[in-house]
């Protein structure tokens, strides 16, 4: 165990050190039970009062009571053996349950037991309430309270901690404060004192119920059914026989409320009810019947005929779950706070019946009969597939207090250091993860009366032994639980045991000291000396709610429900459809990400295009889009991280220079409204012909939060090396020189693997066919099928990375820098400024990757890091450096490359469509060209691209007619009309159109030209067109070698190309993001996580490899984009490494693979996408 008594002395390398030695007892998990994108699980706390662990068959077979619904939920669910509450009597173990503390972190070390005494919750502490509330559950808590409370005096106005005055001095008329509803519960309603002591009454979301007028005396006495146990006051209608009934009666009308609820948001939020029953504590009063089942006289006496009262109230929820299909996906607790009740002396108990099924001891009390209770499970159908296996067992040791600590595991979300201090998550034992340790340590504290195994004695568990202190912490007894559970062997005296009693003291002492005895649960390894834990990546994707829907498959397919999923089974292509199940739209504008988690049962690989489409919906607009790949028996989830209206946006003027904002607010020309949503569209494709899969219900993610919001865009933004502080995830860089020491790790596998690629010397295929070799690159047509052809004439299909290098920019501007948004700059006489800062039309901007790179390796840093991209670049099989890749990369001779001229400065007054018209036009073209004389005759030079996304119209005639008289292409085209004997005052819209095929053909005719005056044998690659109609492709015929297209979808589409255009053509630009990596942007096509978005490059891959005219697929870009947005402030990303140097090792490890794959999957006959996707995965 850990033990920090003071966390201020402790720095940041001690707490790594502590980490690496107590991460094997799993202080911490880093990886949740729950897989992302499920629907979370509503959770159900059942706690018992004085209930033991012999009351029940689940533990003792010998139980004089039935429970059958406890009994089924053990055999359905699993039985924990060694659970404990912290506290052997309840109010004490309450507080731990509440906050994951000891009790004594409470105000007082035994607990507040007066209803009117402060709050045992100290200010600052957070409940499981609030734990719960954050991670967007509905909150109830029911029943008994026992942590005190803030009641008002009418005559003083402040908070009354006595009986002076009367009960009559209570000022009901305001809100009770410091009690659960104000704990982080949506709803309460609340026993005070439970039904044991005053005052009688029960409060409804911190309201008297029944009013101030309906209050009396009390004293003790039977007053019919109903016993009072000790004076004071209360409810005048109070009866201790109707509490469970009415408890029952609130529990259910609060689930009947929050399912309602849900109907009719169409939105599944899920519950957390803390149900703490008044069974079986004194006075044992237990109704005549419950929901029309007999209580009273159901058992041997009334003490067992309240566990029966219990049991049918258990049971009257679980059948609530049922009927409204939310068993399955319920996550129920049953447990007890302290040890059964004493019903005699050893052999002679009432009736036969012992509370604590032999173990020594009783309520209040420091053996294991005090403490020692039962705690069972339930969570699935309980087959074989459900998240906890049904008629399990387990011996980790727990406490209760670990319930903290679990459901902030359960939920994803990181603690804080003062949250839950002696919390430990068993999320791991619960659901049957063997290898998950568990505690080996626990403190438990006896009562503090008088009677023996009382005074306050307290007990520490080192695995198997068990110490006893007295009050005064002095050593008297010693027992081995695995060899004498009923602890009738004291060893305290036996000499061999003395260097493990003084071990175990001086444990317990440092629990005692310590200002947390636990680790806080984080998701990461990172911050655990951090007061508040950053955002983890995980946290953002966590399911907080699901859709409620029906759904739609072709008449052909058998779809199955299974309660929030169905089981899809039909031949492929398949179009399934979600559809509200109530009203005509859904309104998840309180999310940001939605979700479907789909399992593949197929032998093959099922892909799947996702839609989520608004009302007014348009071809460009009002949707969102996903796309994720299955492979065999894998569950994945298809993402849909939407965007949102600019407008929208009420966060800092800082981040206006960013596309994507820090708090998930994304930008993007295609506009979604989610507060429209009107139905979500799927479309399967396998590579068998058949769809077999589980598909659930869709789910949302990253719920809106202020304070999440707050944290996430908290100054500094970036941090030294140019990452998002605020958030943490996998592979991120934690500092400067774990960074260097990553990244030079990587290079050197990336060289030695680098090394095992069998290419030829220009990347081409050495083991296919080998064509004439012309010393340049070329194209032919082999087999039906375009290729590339290298020099040395090996088939090469081009698979490229743009903006290959060290430039990641982002603004500068004094707006930030002023406003201490990044935690480092360099300074005017920083060595690192030259690299670091560029002046860009006026303006500074901060190059982060240059930098670092520069503090990695020193002054030669450009020649290893120039190194190890040609080493990556081949060991990923990425053989071609795409455009805007860094020149001097490209002089190195090692990787092919493309060049780019620009033409922008042609414009003539239309953004980025120029004139071939226009005087000079090629001599302009010419001269441009000349800057790249150094490519001449270059071998390595696959050719060049003449501008990028250009705006060419969807008809031209509109466009010529608006142009001024003297425009060049207006001139040009009226005199074509006249030509042509058609009218030109006006021409024509329709005549002006026929004029766009000479037009285009005549641009892409003096841009060869050009090329070949200047570059001759380079191959000219088009525009890089991203829109425009298939004239453009039949332009291209006879000039263009190969056609470029910027093609951001799921597979490569050429509609600027029509199937009777024989020319090659190459996807310039693509690429698939995430937001799981702390740039908040996933691109302009967004995957789910790192492992979408390796095989969305694959399934990308596989569609050109179909498709006999493309000769190869470039990447957008090598190196994500800054987190803060560059010029245009896009800010996706989309790299094959991160800002830090780092690669994405789940998207190159299947780059590699694809790309290993690509030239013999080709090859193959007649292939569909699927098919070849099949191959390139193998």
């Amino acid at each position: 165990m850990l033990f920090v008594k003071n966390l201020s002395f402790f720095s940041t390398s001690m707490f790594r050190f502590f980490w690496i030695v107590f991460s094997s007892i799993s202080l911490l998990l880093a990886v949740s039970g729950i897989s992302v994108g499920m629907a979370p699980p509503n959770v159900l706390i059942f706690l018992m009062d004085d209930m033991g662990i012999g009351d029940c068959r689940a533990y003792n077979a010998s139980s004089k009571v039935e429970m059958p619904n406890l009994e089924k939920m053990a055999q359905e669910g699993i039985r924990f053996t060694d659970a404990h509450a912290p506290a052997a009597v309840c109010a004490p173990t309450r507080y731990s349950v509440m906050t994951g503390n000891y009790p004594w972190r409470g105000r007082n070390p035994n607990g507040t037991w007066l209803f009117n005494m402060p709050s045992q919750v100290l200010p600052g502490q957070k409940t499981i309430g609030q734990l719960m509330k954050n991670a967007g559950y509905n909150t109830a808590f029911l029943g008994k309270v026992h942590l005190g409370g803030k009641i008002f005096s009418k005559s003083t106005g402040k908070p009354k901690l006595s009986m002076k005055g009367g009960y009559q001095d209570f000022d009901f008329s305001r809100r009770v404060e410091d009690s659960p509803a104000s704990m982080g519960f949506d709803y309460a309603y609340e026993l005070p004192q439970g039904i044991q002591g005053s005052p009688y009454l029960a409060l409804e979301n911190g309201r008297l119920v029944g009013g101030e007028k309906n209050l009396r005396t009390w004293k003790v006495g039977s007053y019919g059914k109903s016993v009072i146990e000790a004076d004071g006051f209360g409810s005048s209608d109070w009866d201790s026989s109707k509490a469970g009934p009415i408890l029952t009666e609130k529990a259910l009308s609060f689930l009947n409320r929050h399912f309602k609820q849900n109907e009719a948001n169409g939105i599944r939020k899920p519950f957390f009810m803390h149900y703490c029953s008044q069974s079986c504590h004194v006075p044992h009063t237990p109704p005549e019947e419950l929901g029309g089942e007999k209580i009273k006289g159901a058992s041997l006496d009334a003490h067992l005929d309240m566990m029966v009262e219990a049991d049918v109230t258990l049971g009257k929820i679980i059948s609530t779950l049922r009927n409204v299909g939310e068993l399955e996906n319920t996550l129920i607790l049953f447990t007890s706070d302290n040890g059964g009740l004493s019903r005699g002396t050893p052999g002679q108990y009432k009736g036969g019946h012992n509370s604590n099924a032999g173990f020594r001891g009783s309520k209040a009390q420091v053996y294991e009969g005090g403490h020692r209770i039962p705690f069972v499970a339930r969570w699935g159908n309980a087959n074989q597939n459900s998240p906890i296996t049904a008629g399990s067992e387990s011996n980790a040791l727990i406490g209760l207090q670990d319930l903290y600590a679990t459901f902030a595991e359960l939920t994803m979300q990181p603690m804080g250091l003062e949250d839950a201090l002696d919390s430990q998550s068993f999320l791991g034992s619960l659901l049957g993860k063997k290898e998950k340790l568990n505690r080996t340590s626990l403190l438990i504290q006896a009562n503090n009366g008088k009677y023996h195994g009382q005074q306050s004695k307290k007990s520490i568990r080192e695995k198997e032994w068990k110490l006893i202190v007295t009050k005064e912490l002095e050593p008297i007894e010693l027992y081995d639980l695995k060899s004498d559970p009923m602890e009738s062997k004291n060893r305290i005296k036996e000499g061999n045991q003395s260097s493990r009693i003084k071990r175990m003291s001086l444990d317990l002492n440092r629990i005692l000291d310590s200002s947390r005895s636990t680790l806080p649960y984080h998701i990461s390894k990172a911050g655990l000396d951090e007061a508040e834990p950053k955002t983890h990546s995980s946290e953002l994707l966590s399911p907080r709610a699901s859709l409620i829907c029906k759904i739609e498959v072709p008449n052909s397919a058998n779809a199955q429900n299974w309660g929030s999923k169905w089981k899809i089974k039909g031949k492929s292509p398949m179009r399934i459809s979600f559809t509200p199940k109530a009203g005509e739209k859904w309104d998840i504008s309180d999310y940001k990400l939605a979700s479907i988690t789909i399992q593949n049962w197929d032998s093959g690989v099922t892909t799947i295009e996702g839609r989520m489409n608004n009302g007014k919906l348009t071809s460009w607009s009002h949707h969102a889009v996903g796309f994720a790949v299955a492979p065999s028996w894998e569950k994945i989830t298809l993402g849909f991280p939407f965007p949102m209206v600019e407008d929208r946006y009420a966060g800092s003027v800082l981040f206006k220079d960013q596309l994507a904002k820090p708090n998930g607010h994304r930008l993007h020309w295609r506009r979604f409204f989610p507060e429209d949503l009107r139905e979500i569209i799927l479309d399967l494709r396998s590579s068998t012909g058949n769809i077999n899969a589980l598909i659930h219900a869709p789910s949302l993610a990253w719920e809106t939060s202020l304070s999440r919001d707050q944290r996430l865009s908290a100054l500094p933004y970036l941090d030294d090396l140019g990452q998002v502080r605020a958030v943490d995830w996998p592979g991120k860089s934690k500092d400067l020189k774990l960074a260097r020491s990553s990244i030079q790790k990587e290079l050197l596998i990336a060289s030695q693997e680098a090394k095992k690629r069998k290419l030829g010397k220009y990347g081409g295929w050495s083991d296919g066919p080998k064509m004439k070799g012309t010393g340049r690159f070329r194209t032919q047509k082999i087999n039906g099928k375009w290729w590339l052809i290298d020099p040395e004439g090996y088939l090469f299909f081009s698979v490229g990375s743009c903006l290959t290098g060290w430039r990641a920019e982002t603004s500068a501007d004094e707006k930030r820098s002023g406003n201490e948004f990044f935690s480092y700059l360099p300074g005017k006489n920083d060595y690192l400024r030259w690299s670091g800062i560029r002046k860009i039309g006026g303006k500074n901007f901060v190059n982060f990757p240059a930098m670092n790179y520069q503090r990695y390796f020193g002054e030669g840093w450009q020649k290893i890091v120039k190194q190890g991209i040609h080493d990556r670049m081949k060991s990923w099989g990425v053989n071609t450096l795409g455009c805007w890749s860094d020149e001097s990369l490209q002089k190195d001779q090692k990787t092919p490359y493309t060049l780019i001229s620009s033409i922008w400065w042609q414009q003539n007054g239309h953004r980025k469509f120029p004139s071939p018209f226009r005087k000079n036009f090629q001599r302009d073209l010419e001269e441009n060209l000349k800057k790249l004389a150094w490519a001449k005759q270059d071998p390595f030079c696959l050719g060049i691209f003449i501008g990028n996304e250009l705006e060419w119209p969807d008809r031209i005639g509109e466009t010529i007619q608006k142009l001024p008289a003297n425009h060049p292409t207006k001139i040009w085209a009226l005199k074509e009309l006249k030509k042509q004997g058609k009218g030109d005052s006006p021409a024509q819209v329709k005549d002006l159109d026929l004029l766009y095929l000479p037009f285009v053909q005549a641009f892409f005719q003096k841009c060869k030209a050009a090329i070949n005056q200047e570059l001759p044998n380079t191959l000219f690659l088009g525009c890089r067109t991203h829109r425009g109609p298939s004239v453009l492709g039949k332009a291209a015929l006879g000039s263009v070698d190969v056609f470029s297209v910027n093609v951001y979808d799921s597979r490569v589409r050429s509609w600027q190309v029509p199937e009777d255009a024989d020319v090659p053509i190459l996807a310039s630009e693509f690429h698939f993001g995430a937001v799981d990596r702390g740039v908040p942007s996933p691109g302009l096509s967004g995957s789910w996580d790192q492992r979408q978005r390796a095989l969305s490059f694959a399934h990308y891959l596989a569609s050109a490899l179909e498709e006999p005219r493309f000769v190869g697929i470039h990447w957008f870009q090598w190196i994500d984009q800054s987190a803060a947005g560059r010029r245009d402030r896009e800010n996706h990303q989309c790299g094959f490494i991160d800002v830090a140097g780092n690669a994405y090792p789940e998207f190159t490890q299947v780059v590699s693979k694809a790309t290993m794959n690509m030239y013999w999957a080709r090859s193959q006959k007649n292939p569909t996408t699927e098919r070849i996707l099949f191959d390139l995965l193998r």
